[in-house]
């Protein structure tokens, strides 16, 4: 039987510089792909800036938003208005008397 010859040191030193060095330049090209996306990031958003921007979604749908809930905080003093006639003319109605001037406008249009 043969036995196997230790290893050439120069040769293990060697293989584990080129190891190394695989490694490195596998890294190095994951940098130089990240760089790349992120400079074709920069254009775009760089290209994006010095666009007239026009009018915004967000502000618009805003502008909606606060159109509507002035709208309907209306609805509710308009509501309220009617709740605060209802007791005096439920009452007139249950005792047969005539309605208060404005109460069956406010009970009855919405």
């Amino acid at each position: 039987m043969a036995e196997d010859a230790p290893a050439d040191p120069t040769t293990t030193r060697f293989a584990a510089l080129e190891a190394g060095q695989t490694a490195i330049i596998g890294a190095l090209g994951l940098m130089l792909d990240t760089l790349h996306q992120q400079t074709n990031l920069l254009r775009e958003l760089a290209a994006a800036a010095q666009e007239d921007p026009g009018p915004s979604p967000v502000m618009r749908s805003l502008d909606e938003l606060t159109g509507a809930v002035v709208q309907m905080g209306a609805g509710i003093e308009t509501l309220g208005r009617k709740l605060d006639a209802l007791p005096e003319a439920i009452g007139a109605a249950l005792e047969g008397e005539a309605m208060p001037q404005n109460a069956g406008a406010l009970a009855g249009a919405v």
